[in-house]
């Protein structure tokens, strides 16, 4: 052994192609939002609820937290939570 743990790489392309899909998605949505009957309030919410997502994947998959440490998701995810809050205050 090397030092390091053996653990199993992610399908980096898998993970992409969904970010491109959630992003096609929002991107689909937000052309289409002024023929589509929902309120804006609920749009935002989608948008953030998306962004959230795509950023969770990132951070699970490129940015390694899935194979790491709790601790380091911890310290990674109360900042995020607390902005998901504030974000959430500010649309309502």
């Amino acid at each position: 052994m090397d030092g390091q743990s053996k653990h199993k790489h992610p399908n980096y392309l898998a993970v992409f192609i969904v970010l491109a899909i959630i992003t096609a998605i929002i991107t689909g949505v937000e052309l289409m939002s002024k023929s589509l009957p929902i309120p804006v309030e609920y749009l935002n919410v989608f948008y953030i609820a998306m962004s959230v997502t795509k950023a969770t994947l990132v951070a699970m998959f490129y940015m390694h937290l899935k194979q790491d440490s709790r601790v380091y998701t911890v310290l990674f995810g109360i900042p995020v939570l607390f902005a998901v809050f504030f974000i959430f205050m500010l649309a309502l």
